[in-house]
Protein backbone atom coordinates (compact mmCIF):
# COMPACT_ATOMS: atom_id res chain seq x y z
CA UNK A 1 0.00 0.00 0.00
CA UNK A 2 1.35 3.47 -1.20
CA UNK A 3 1.26 5.83 1.92
CA UNK A 4 -0.59 9.46 1.31
CA UNK A 5 1.29 12.11 0.49
CA UNK A 6 1.89 14.89 2.94
CA UNK A 7 1.91 18.37 1.98
CA UNK A 8 4.70 20.71 2.40
CA UNK A 9 3.36 24.13 4.19
CA UNK A 10 5.36 26.50 2.01
CA UNK A 11 4.87 30.30 1.36
CA UNK A 12 5.91 32.61 -1.34
CA UNK A 13 6.20 36.17 -2.29
CA UNK A 14 3.46 38.30 -3.27
CA UNK A 15 2.86 41.95 -4.10
CA UNK A 16 2.90 44.52 -1.34
CA UNK A 17 5.58 42.72 0.25
CA UNK A 18 3.26 40.07 1.46
CA UNK A 19 3.79 36.33 1.27
CA UNK A 20 1.30 33.77 1.13
CA UNK A 21 0.91 30.66 2.82
CA UNK A 22 0.40 27.53 0.27
CA UNK A 23 0.30 23.18 0.67
CA UNK A 24 2.54 21.69 -2.06
CA UNK A 25 1.97 18.23 -2.09
CA UNK A 26 4.51 16.56 -4.46
CA UNK A 27 4.54 12.82 -6.08
CA UNK A 28 6.79 10.26 -4.05
CA UNK A 29 8.44 9.84 -7.93
CA UNK A 30 11.13 11.65 -9.61
CA UNK A 31 10.41 14.83 -11.38
CA UNK A 32 9.71 16.68 -13.00
CA UNK A 33 6.35 17.04 -12.31
CA UNK A 34 3.28 18.63 -14.34
CA UNK A 35 1.32 20.29 -11.40
CA UNK A 36 -2.63 20.99 -10.77
CA UNK A 37 -3.10 24.68 -9.06
CA UNK A 38 -6.15 23.96 -6.91
CA UNK A 39 -8.09 27.63 -5.93
CA UNK A 40 -10.41 26.54 -3.03
CA UNK A 41 -13.89 28.25 -3.18
CA UNK A 42 -15.53 30.63 -0.41
CA UNK A 43 -13.76 32.83 -1.13
CA UNK A 44 -13.61 33.39 2.88
CA UNK A 45 -12.20 29.56 3.73
CA UNK A 46 -9.01 27.53 3.73
CA UNK A 47 -7.15 25.23 1.81
CA UNK A 48 -6.59 22.48 4.70
CA UNK A 49 -4.76 18.73 4.32
CA UNK A 50 -8.21 17.55 4.94
CA UNK A 51 -10.35 19.77 2.73
CA UNK A 52 -12.47 17.69 0.67
CA UNK A 53 -10.41 17.40 -2.62
CA UNK A 54 -7.79 15.33 -0.90
CA UNK A 55 -8.62 11.95 -2.22
CA UNK A 56 -8.77 13.87 -5.88
CA UNK A 57 -5.05 14.94 -4.92
CA UNK A 58 -4.02 12.00 -3.80
CA UNK A 59 -5.04 10.09 -6.82
CA UNK A 60 -3.19 12.63 -9.43
CA UNK A 61 -0.39 12.26 -7.12
CA UNK A 62 -0.05 8.68 -7.58
CA UNK A 63 -0.50 9.66 -11.24
CA UNK A 64 2.77 11.60 -10.92
CA UNK A 65 1.05 15.40 -10.91
CA UNK A 66 2.12 17.77 -8.00
CA UNK A 67 -0.94 19.85 -6.77
CA UNK A 68 -0.09 23.72 -5.05
CA UNK A 69 -3.13 24.38 -2.94
CA UNK A 70 -2.81 28.52 -2.10
CA UNK A 71 -4.77 30.58 0.23
CA UNK A 72 -4.87 33.84 -1.67
CA UNK A 73 -6.06 36.76 -0.63
CA UNK A 74 -9.74 36.21 0.71
CA UNK A 75 -8.74 33.16 2.75
CA UNK A 76 -9.41 32.37 6.56
CA UNK A 77 -6.94 31.84 9.00
CA UNK A 78 -4.49 34.84 8.56
CA UNK A 79 -6.09 37.61 9.59
CA UNK A 80 -8.76 39.85 8.66
CA UNK A 81 -6.94 42.01 6.85
CA UNK A 82 -5.85 39.49 4.82
CA UNK A 83 -9.33 37.92 4.60
CA UNK A 84 -11.36 41.27 3.25
CA UNK A 85 -8.39 41.50 0.75
CA UNK A 86 -11.22 40.11 -1.49
CA UNK A 87 -14.33 42.77 -0.58
CA UNK A 88 -15.32 44.41 -4.13
CA UNK A 89 -11.90 43.12 -5.56
CA UNK A 90 -12.49 39.75 -6.88
CA UNK A 91 -10.26 39.28 -9.75
CA UNK A 92 -7.88 41.63 -8.67
CA UNK A 93 -5.66 40.95 -5.45
CA UNK A 94 -6.27 37.59 -5.44
CA UNK A 95 -5.29 36.95 -9.54
CA UNK A 96 -2.77 38.42 -8.41
CA UNK A 97 -1.80 36.02 -6.05
CA UNK A 98 -1.90 33.38 -8.28
CA UNK A 99 0.01 34.62 -10.91
CA UNK A 100 2.40 35.20 -8.42
CA UNK A 101 1.75 31.06 -7.62
CA UNK A 102 2.71 29.98 -11.03
CA UNK A 103 5.78 32.39 -10.86
CA UNK A 104 6.93 30.52 -7.77
CA UNK A 105 6.08 27.03 -9.29
CA UNK A 106 8.81 28.22 -12.13
CA UNK A 107 11.31 28.57 -9.89
CA UNK A 108 11.05 25.10 -7.96
CA UNK A 109 13.04 22.04 -8.56
CA UNK A 110 11.11 18.65 -9.80
CA UNK A 111 8.55 20.79 -11.29
CA UNK A 112 7.12 20.78 -14.48
CA UNK A 113 6.22 24.52 -15.03
CA UNK A 114 5.14 24.05 -18.44
CA UNK A 115 2.67 21.80 -17.92
CA UNK A 116 0.29 23.63 -15.71
CA UNK A 117 -3.33 23.72 -15.07
CA UNK A 118 -5.75 25.28 -12.83
CA UNK A 119 -9.22 24.07 -10.89
CA UNK A 120 -11.71 25.59 -8.59
CA UNK A 121 -15.01 25.08 -7.17
CA UNK A 122 -17.57 28.20 -6.93
CA UNK A 123 -15.74 30.75 -6.48
CA UNK A 124 -12.32 28.91 -7.14
CA UNK A 125 -13.80 28.11 -10.51
CA UNK A 126 -14.25 32.01 -11.23
CA UNK A 127 -10.74 32.46 -10.11
CA UNK A 128 -10.08 29.44 -12.42
CA UNK A 129 -11.81 31.01 -15.49
CA UNK A 130 -9.94 34.17 -14.41
CA UNK A 131 -6.41 32.14 -14.41
CA UNK A 132 -7.21 30.80 -17.75
CA UNK A 133 -8.60 34.65 -19.44
CA UNK A 134 -6.31 37.08 -17.92
CA UNK A 135 -3.11 35.46 -16.89
CA UNK A 136 -0.53 35.03 -19.81
CA UNK A 137 0.02 31.32 -19.61
CA UNK A 138 0.34 28.25 -21.47
CA UNK A 139 -2.41 26.28 -19.52
CA UNK A 140 -2.59 22.71 -20.23
CA UNK A 141 -6.33 22.54 -18.81
CA UNK A 142 -8.65 24.00 -16.58
CA UNK A 143 -11.56 22.61 -14.53
CA UNK A 144 -14.74 25.05 -13.16
CA UNK A 145 -17.23 23.13 -10.90
CA UNK A 146 -20.15 25.63 -10.37
CA UNK A 147 -17.95 28.55 -11.31
CA UNK A 148 -19.24 32.29 -12.05
CA UNK A 149 -18.24 33.68 -15.42
CA UNK A 150 -20.22 36.82 -15.21
CA UNK A 151 -19.72 38.78 -12.17
CA UNK A 152 -22.68 41.53 -13.15
CA UNK A 153 -25.45 38.78 -13.50
CA UNK A 154 -23.85 36.86 -10.67
CA UNK A 155 -24.53 39.96 -8.41
CA UNK A 156 -28.09 40.27 -9.86
CA UNK A 157 -29.05 36.92 -9.63
CA UNK A 158 -28.78 36.70 -5.62
CA UNK A 159 -32.12 36.50 -3.79
CA UNK A 160 -33.04 40.26 -2.03
CA UNK A 161 -31.94 38.34 1.94
CA UNK A 162 -28.49 38.38 0.20
CA UNK A 163 -28.13 41.59 -1.28
CA UNK A 164 -26.46 43.64 1.81
CA UNK A 165 -23.71 40.73 1.77
CA UNK A 166 -23.17 40.70 -1.71
CA UNK A 167 -22.79 44.52 -2.21
CA UNK A 168 -20.44 44.62 0.35
CA UNK A 169 -18.40 41.40 -0.48
CA UNK A 170 -19.19 41.38 -4.31
CA UNK A 171 -20.34 44.47 -5.52
CA UNK A 172 -23.57 45.85 -6.93
CA UNK A 173 -25.06 44.73 -10.04
CA UNK A 174 -25.66 48.51 -10.91
CA UNK A 175 -24.05 50.80 -9.35
CA UNK A 176 -20.77 48.41 -9.73
CA UNK A 177 -21.54 47.37 -12.97
CA UNK A 178 -18.45 48.56 -14.92
CA UNK A 179 -15.89 47.29 -12.02
CA UNK A 180 -17.56 44.13 -11.93
CA UNK A 181 -17.35 43.79 -15.78
CA UNK A 182 -14.20 44.74 -16.13
CA UNK A 183 -13.48 41.57 -13.32
CA UNK A 184 -15.32 39.04 -14.98
CA UNK A 185 -13.75 36.27 -16.53
CA UNK A 186 -16.89 36.55 -19.08
CA UNK A 187 -15.54 40.13 -20.90
CA UNK A 188 -11.86 37.89 -21.31
CA UNK A 189 -13.39 34.58 -22.81
CA UNK A 190 -11.70 35.14 -26.18
CA UNK A 191 -8.29 34.66 -24.76
CA UNK A 192 -8.99 31.22 -23.49
CA UNK A 193 -7.12 28.42 -25.30
CA UNK A 194 -6.92 25.93 -23.07
CA UNK A 195 -9.28 22.64 -22.94
CA UNK A 196 -11.97 23.14 -20.19
CA UNK A 197 -13.92 21.00 -18.18
CA UNK A 198 -17.04 22.86 -16.64
CA UNK A 199 -19.25 20.81 -14.03
CA UNK A 200 -22.44 22.25 -12.83
CA UNK A 201 -25.37 21.52 -10.83
CA UNK A 202 -28.86 22.49 -12.74
CA UNK A 203 -30.51 23.65 -9.88
CA UNK A 204 -27.81 26.09 -7.97
CA UNK A 205 -29.19 28.32 -5.91
CA UNK A 206 -25.53 30.28 -5.60
CA UNK A 207 -24.39 29.83 -8.89
CA UNK A 208 -27.23 29.65 -11.41
CA UNK A 209 -26.36 27.29 -14.23
CA UNK A 210 -26.85 30.48 -16.41
CA UNK A 211 -23.05 31.17 -15.39
CA UNK A 212 -21.63 28.37 -16.62
CA UNK A 213 -23.80 28.54 -19.94
CA UNK A 214 -22.27 31.76 -20.79
CA UNK A 215 -18.66 30.01 -20.70
CA UNK A 216 -19.61 27.48 -22.58
CA UNK A 217 -21.55 29.55 -25.21
CA UNK A 218 -18.56 31.69 -25.80
CA UNK A 219 -16.21 28.94 -25.63
CA UNK A 220 -17.91 27.00 -27.86
CA UNK A 221 -18.76 29.41 -30.52
CA UNK A 222 -14.48 29.89 -31.07
CA UNK A 223 -14.06 26.39 -31.35
CA UNK A 224 -12.55 25.62 -28.08
CA UNK A 225 -12.68 22.00 -26.39
CA UNK A 226 -15.37 22.49 -23.90
CA UNK A 227 -16.65 19.55 -21.94
CA UNK A 228 -19.54 20.80 -20.31
CA UNK A 229 -21.45 17.71 -17.67
CA UNK A 230 -24.76 19.58 -16.31
CA UNK A 231 -25.95 17.14 -13.13
CA UNK A 232 -29.91 17.37 -13.29
CA UNK A 233 -30.50 16.16 -9.68
CA UNK A 234 -27.57 18.43 -7.57
CA UNK A 235 -27.51 22.39 -6.71
CA UNK A 236 -24.29 23.82 -5.32
CA UNK A 237 -22.20 21.04 -4.66
CA UNK A 238 -23.00 17.22 -4.53
CA UNK A 239 -25.55 15.53 -2.29
CA UNK A 240 -25.45 12.28 -4.54
CA UNK A 241 -22.35 10.34 -3.52
CA UNK A 242 -22.21 8.28 -6.90
CA UNK A 243 -22.53 12.07 -8.99
CA UNK A 244 -19.43 13.42 -6.49
CA UNK A 245 -17.68 9.82 -7.86
CA UNK A 246 -18.63 10.27 -11.14
CA UNK A 247 -17.16 14.01 -11.48
CA UNK A 248 -14.20 13.61 -9.05
CA UNK A 249 -13.29 10.77 -11.41
CA UNK A 250 -13.79 12.34 -14.49
CA UNK A 251 -11.80 15.35 -13.41
CA UNK A 252 -9.18 13.06 -12.64
CA UNK A 253 -9.09 11.78 -16.25
CA UNK A 254 -9.33 15.29 -17.86
CA UNK A 255 -6.44 16.26 -16.03
CA UNK A 256 -4.43 13.28 -16.67
CA UNK A 257 -5.16 13.60 -19.94
CA UNK A 258 -4.06 17.50 -20.74
CA UNK A 259 -0.92 17.45 -17.95
CA UNK A 260 0.15 13.99 -19.51
CA UNK A 261 -0.57 14.44 -22.96
CA UNK A 262 -2.49 11.41 -23.51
Amino acid sequence: MIAPVEPDLITYPASGGRYVHALLYRPHTPGPHPVLLSVHGGPEAQERPEYAYAGLYQYLLHEGIAVLAPNIAGSTGYGLTHQKLIYRNWGGIDLDDLDHAVRHLQTLPGIDASHIAVMGGSYGGFAALSCLARLPYQWAAGVSFCGPSNLVTLARACPPTWRPTVDAVLGNPDTDAEHLTCRSPITYADAITAPLLVIQGAHDPRVPKDESDQIVTRLRARGIDVRYDVYPDEGHGFTNRSNEIKAYGDIAQFLLAHLRGE
